[in-house]
């Protein structure tokens, strides 16, 4: 029987580094990236999510370790695969009083691409109808929908957007969330930096989750989430006391506002069980049930309190 060979990932990081100076902005990352559907490059602030993409697209050099996109070495081999490639790192700059469609016709002429495109990305981003209005007229929602169709004008088979729904309004992530998920679904990969963990876990199909320059974690979201078991959310008049109580027990509490999350770091832990160990000390639970886990969860109990590097 002969072996399937394995698909060639549309990212493939492996001991990736970078120091300014004393810090060490990127610290032996590794990502596999695979082709199709939307990856999550999660980790808070600072933890080195942009300094690794602007070293991917050749923006700044890396110090150590190596980058490929679709098997080339990059930045060795950039610029023969740089045309599937589409990425916002920076937000882009359009002419306020040029409309959406001339804007898109100015840079489809200049990056060579057809001028027939620009309908076509203008459509896919939900702009048809809207494209002959000013760009200086646009909500911030808009404008980043602009910016993912200047993105489209090559046809790129894959899409990097970094911290893409930062200022956006509820109703403004929840656009571009169905923007991310559609263009996934028309066979792109979309590779999506973001703090926001739980925001990214609605669209994501596999992860990779940093800190401090490094990498925790990654595979299919699925997968992370059904290591570990799903946390009983209890809420007590006495949180602090109910704290001690619970982790004498020997089990994982974390804050959660007014309520603790707890989990059992050797297996599924029962909602009753949570609440006779309480009432036993003569604590009598408010609210009590079973959460489902997530990705903050998740991060949390590989890192402790979210902190990052430069």
């Amino acid at each position: 029987m002969t072996d399937h060979p394995q698909p060639v990932p549309a990212v493939a990081i492996t001991g990736l580094s970078k120091r300014y100076r004393s810090i060490k902005a990127v610290d032996n990352l590794t990502m596999t990236v695979p082709v199709g559907g939307v990856h999550g490059f999660l980790g808070p602030n600072g933890s080195g999510k942009t300094t690794t993409i602007r070293m991917l697209l050749g923006l700044i050099p890396a110090d150590g370790g190596s980058m490929r996109l679709f098997g080339e070495p990059v930045p060795q081999r950039l610029p023969q695969v740089i045309d599937k490639v589409g990425a916002i790192v920076e937000q882009p700059r359009f002419f306020d009083t040029f409309s959406a469609r001339k804007n898109l016709a100015l840079l489809a002429q200049a990056i060579g691409a057809p001028l027939s495109r620009v309908g076509e990305v203008l459509q896919q981003v939900g702009l048809a109808g809207r494209e002959r209005y000013d760009f200086r007229t646009y909500s911030l929602g808009m404008k980043q929908r602009l910016a993912v169709a200047a993105t489209l004008l090559k046809d790129p088979q894959l899409l990097i957007f970094d911290e893409p729904t930062n200022g956006l309004d509820p109703q403004g992530i929840h656009d571009f969330r169905a923007t991310i998920r559609q263009l996934a679904d028309s066979g792109r990969t979309v590779l999506v930096s973001s703090h926001i963990l739980a925001e990214v876990q609605q669209v994501a199909d596999t992860v990779t989750i940093i800190a401090r320059g490094g990498t925790l974690a990654e595979g299919p979201v699925a997968t992370l989430l059904a290591a570990g078991s799903d946390p009983v959310r209890v809420v007590v008049g006495e949180p602090a006391r109910a704290d001690a109580i619970l982790r004498a027990a020997g089990l994982v509490v974390q804050g959660d506002g007014r309520a603790l999350l707890v989990t059992r770091p050797d297996g599924r832990l029962e909602a009753e069980e949570v609440a006779r160990r309480l009432g036993e000390q003569g604590l009598w639970v408010s609210e009590l049930g079973v959460q489902r886990r997530n990705l903050e969860q998740l991060y949390l109990e590989l890192t402790g309190p979210v902190g990052g590097a430069a």
